[in-house]
């Protein structure tokens, strides 16, 4: 098998197990983008955060973070408030149902982690972590080299 075909395989075996995971969670519909908002939030609640900030944090476009967050707010999951700063700006903030759904995506997150590193000395984890860093860098490179 070539390195690009079990490297196809295991990213669908790792979006399987995420998924079976997040099921019994409670959490299935915040495995992806929604989720990783929460989070952000969650790990923010002591700052304002602005959909520009979830642009930078989820590297998307603005017309991507501009849906995620309105898919988010028809969920129940966010809702937009004015600033407390400045009544100009609107940020992105938790509701109660937002709120109730982070400690069960922490759990998730507590979970696929155990489940995944499970056995895996610390020095092949951080040769991992090498490695996945050198695909990211290469990644970058070929898009500033290929304008993509």
């Amino acid at each position: 098998m070539t390195h690009m075909a079990e490297l196809r395989r295991i990213l669908h075996q790792l979006e399987h197990l995420s998924d079976e995971i997040a099921k019994q969670h409670g959490v299935e519909h915040l495995a992806g983008p929604q989720g990783h908002v929460l989070s952000y939030l969650g790990n923010n609640q002591d700052k304002e955060i602005f959909v520009k900030d979830i642009e930078m944090e989820l590297r998307i476009s603005k017309s991507v973070a501009s849906n995620l967050v309105k898919r988010m707010e028809k969920n129940g999951f966010i809702q937009i408030v004015p600033s407390r700063l400045d009544k100009r700006y609107k940020q992105v903030a938790l509701t109660k149902l937002g709120l109730a759904k982070l400690e069960p995506l922490m759990s998730w997150h507590q979970d696929m982690a155990e489940t995944l590193f499970k056995g895996i000395p610390k020095e092949d984890f951080k040769s991992m972590i090498r490695i996945i860093e050198q695909l990211k860098e290469n990644i970058k490179q070929y898009k500033e080299k290929n304008h993509v």
